[in-house]
């Protein structure tokens, strides 16, 4: 008789090993796109309105930071207070036009694997646990990756349009 696995429509377990896999992708997607880009392009903006390829990725590097945080929190703590963060505030501080666009894309990628590596060994029960965000309300650790994998296909997109503009 074969092993049982749990019903992919199992609460708190659906498709969470998917979900780990793709954050670990974001990475290798990341690399793809920006992959021979000069940093002098990288640092080119189309309008005033759109961050170039450095300042996109420093924000994402940020948004790393902040999801892995959050993520430690619910899976070491009962009912943690999620804190938000002011990502232009961040992006202030951090200078993105200042470093090397293979300097930001190691560190997302290091920063991603420390995720990575605190999710693929959850229970699949730990999926549900909580934490109360300050703006959000209550939220998963499935639905705070959810989030994240949306919020970083969008910049991924806006990467390969700015990258396709300034090539």
């Amino acid at each position: 008789m074969g092993a049982f696995t749990y019903p992919r429509s199992e609460p708190g377990s659906s498709g969470h090993q998917d979900l780990v896999e793709a954050l670990n992708g974001i990475t290798q997607q990341l690399k793809r796109e920006v992959g021979g880009l000069a940093d002098d392009a990288a640092s080119k903006r189309r309008s005033e309105d759109e961050w170039s390829v450095k300042q996109t990725v420093a924000h994402l590097c940020d948004n790393a930071h902040s999801l892995h945080e959050r993520l430690f929190m619910i899976i070491n703590l009962e009912q943690p207070l999620l804190p938000s963060w002011d990502q232009f505030e961040e992006f202030e501080k951090r200078k993105p036009d200042n470093a090397l666009l293979s300097d930001l894309v190691n560190e997302f990628s290091v920063q991603r694997s420390k995720t990575v590596f605190m999710l693929a060994d959850l229970v699949h029960w730990n999926w549900a646990r909580t934490g109360r965000h300050e703006e959000r309300g209550r939220l998963s650790i499935r639905q705070l990756v959810d989030i994240a994998l949306e919020h970083e296909a969008v910049h991924v997109e806006q990467i390969r349009s700015a990258v396709a503009a300034v090539a």
